[in-house]
């Protein structure tokens, strides 16, 4: 199973807050409108699903933009902040717990243009 984000994913800090008095942190409005955008995306390109439910996973996750300043230095993003949000979401839109992931990867992609591939596959 392949999916493309066909936009950027901002990373948990711009998408999780923190209220006083409370440690654990809350999605912001921005990160349920996010969220749902790709839940839509993913029930519009009807996904098979795996034969069973407890397979063990592996994901690969390649974040395509521009990751170079103008002077050739290589910018200060983190991609993996992207990575919790962005698999949080696709495993919720595609009902399968993220605990079955097994192996997991993720790769810059040099791009002028920003998206997200994941890909999903049952782990050999």
């Amino acid at each position: 199973m392949i999916i493309k984000i066909p936009f950027k994913t901002p990373t948990i800090n711009h998408l999780y807050g923190h209220r006083m008095g409370n440690p654990k942190p809350y999605l912001k409005n921005e990160a349920k409108k996010l969220r749902e955008e790709i839940k839509e995306l993913i029930i519009n390109q009807a996904f098979p699903l795996f034969a069973q439910q407890d397979v063990k996973l592996k994901v690969s996750v390649e974040i395509h933009e521009d990751w170079f300043c103008k002077d050739g230095s290589v910018k200060k993003k983190d991609i993996a902040n992207r990575e919790k949000f962005l698999i949080d979401s696709v495993f919720d839109a595609i009902g399968i717990d993220d605990k079955l992931i097994f192996e997991h990867s993720m790769k810059k992609i040099q791009s002028d243009k920003e998206f997200s591939i994941i890909e999903i596959e049952e782990l050999k």
